[in-house]
């Protein structure tokens, strides 16, 4: 995997990218066909998985691997950094980014990250968290609360996913947009790791 520091500075890392991508439902067609080669986020992201699944409308459509990274600043995207992630402009990408993060600012760090697909999926996400669904996952954690020593929001949220039944509706009503679903993920990942520490998964599930 390269990776691009700027101007020979090393930068420090403030986000992070796991075993999973979530992207719009609209830019899958691009993503299969390779169009869509990029993805663009706020801030300085630290990969941790080379291999990763995107996910998009509900579905896991890919499994893809990290070929590189780069840093800029927003005011320093071209047109081809746009084209490479799927737009026809550097304005055109730039309306996109305003809408995903309303406040980013043209002196923002972003990070590139350029992957290539590997496998073409096309199933639920339904069961992707050990194994499990995430009300499954909460179900049981909320089950074994005081064992896994779970924190006020860790709570809140399983509360509201057994609630609600869905993660898109619990970011809806924990944190105003459901685009807040990737903060109940890492939420959930964790809740599942503390759930394996402590042997209340099976092996095959903490395999996931």
């Amino acid at each position: 995997m390269t990776h691009y520091p700027r101007n020979g500075v090393v930068m420090r890392k403030r986000f992070w990218l796991g075993k999973h991508l979530m992207l719009k439902r609209r830019f899958v067609d691009k993503i299969l066909s390779g169009e869509k080669a990029t993805t663009i986020r706020l801030g300085k992201v630290e990969i941790r998985s080379r291999e990763f699944y995107i996910h998009a409308g509900g579905r896991i459509v890919a499994r893809a691997v990290v070929e590189g990274i780069a840093y800029k600043r927003v005011k320093e995207l071209t047109d081809e950094d746009a084209k490479a992630d799927g737009f026809s402009s550097v304005s055109e990408l730039k309306e996109e980014l305003k809408r995903f993060y309303p406040n980013i600012k043209e002196h923002d760090w972003v990070t590139i990250i350029r992957f290539r697909v590997v496998e073409r999926i096309d199933k639920a996400e339904t069961h992707v968290y050990g194994g499990l669904s995430a009300y499954e996952v909460a179900k049981k954690a909320l089950e074994y609360s005081e064992q896994l020593s779970l924190d006020d929001e860790e709570i809140k949220v399983l509360r509201k996913i057994v609630e609600t039944g869905s993660i898109r509706a619990a970011a809806r009503e924990l944190y105003g947009h459901p685009l807040k679903r990737r903060r109940i993920r890492r939420i959930l990942w964790n809740v599942v790791k503390k759930l394996c520490e402590k042997g209340f998964l099976d092996k095959q599930s903490c395999r996931h």
